[in-house]
């Protein structure tokens, strides 16, 4: 398999560690080529030219931050053909946007499917991520081995769109349970309650969620360095629910209070910061 990976970002460079590592000759492109530097030691090959990466690769993951990156990558930087090569989209894009790239990809004579992830780096390494694939059964069969590399639970859940509307509604658990956690949090801490016993309660609780233990150090130390996910990634997420659930007849008001904190979050220096950081938005800091 001539492997090519598109994007060494946040989640893509782990990825391509774990492939390099499940002895994969990996090929891989980055529009900023210094974030590629560290793979090469170890055994990538990387290109300059993403139409070179195409030229040297039958498979192509596609792990970029959103619908206009992966569409400018593949249609608009002069990648001369497509026939015969497997494009995998793992990135976290709206159904709508995954068939159109199909769709795009097919009339070009190539295959596509999406393979969206729930986890992060961490996950990545301990090979724990979560892989939800939206293809037909014999790609999910042909490609599982490779996924096995970073995933130990990959999931087929049926044709291209499913897997993408899947990670949207995960994805909104994940918006909406750390807005939550972060009012009640701010809340106990200014009525000096004791956090420990709020989390004890919590823990024993049918409300409880891991990622509250998980952040919980992040919160009480407003540190929100090194992000697994940051909030401007958050809020691109967002606005796809915002349109996605609305044509599903799907009310969105809860989403649209907490893009307003988003927004503010953005607007006062958090952009880059671990999604988490939302919480210097809603517990505001006293002066």
């Amino acid at each position: 398999m001539r492997l090519g990976l598109i994007g060494t970002g946040l989640m893509g460079k782990p990825m391509a560690e774990k492939l390099i590592e499940a002895e994969y000759d990996l090929k891989i492109y980055n529009r900023t080529a210094g974030k590629a530097e560290s793979l090469i030691n170890i055994g990538a090959k990387a290109f300059t030219d993403v139409n070179e990466l195409a030229n040297n690769s039958d498979v192509i993951i596609m792990m970029l931050s959103n619908y206009d990156a992966i569409q400018e990558v593949l249609f608009e930087s002069n990648i001369s053909q497509l026939e015969n090569k497997t494009i995998i989209q793992m990135s976290t894009i709206a159904p709508t946007e995954s068939l159109e790239l199909k769709s795009r990809v097919e009339k070009l004579r190539g295959e596509y499917f999406e393979a969206p992830v729930l986890g992060s780096i961490n996950q990545i390494l301990d090979k724990e991520l979560i892989v939800l694939v939206g293809s037909n059964e014999i790609q999910f069969a042909k490609y599982k081995k490779m996924f096995e590399s970073f995933s130990k639970k990959i999931m087929y859940i049926g044709e291209v769109g499913k897997a993408s509307a899947i990670k949207l509604a995960l994805n909104q658990l994940i918006i909406s349970e750390t807005a939550a956690f972060s009012m009640s949090l701010g809340y106990v801490r200014e009525n000096n309650l004791n956090i420990e016993t709020f989390m004890d309660i919590l823990r024993s609780s049918a409300l409880y969620a891991q990622t509250f233990d998980k952040k919980l150090p992040n919160y009480l130390e407003r540190n929100f360095e090194n992000p697994n996910f940051p909030v401007k990634h958050l809020l691109k997420d967002l606005d796809l629910m915002l349109n996605e659930f609305a044509d599903k007849n799907i009310n969105t008001d809860t989403l649209k209070g907490i893009r307003k904190i988003l927004v503010d979050s953005i607007k006062t220096g958090n952009s880059d910061k671990d999604y988490s950081a939302i919480y210097n938005s809603i517990h505001i800091k006293k002066d």
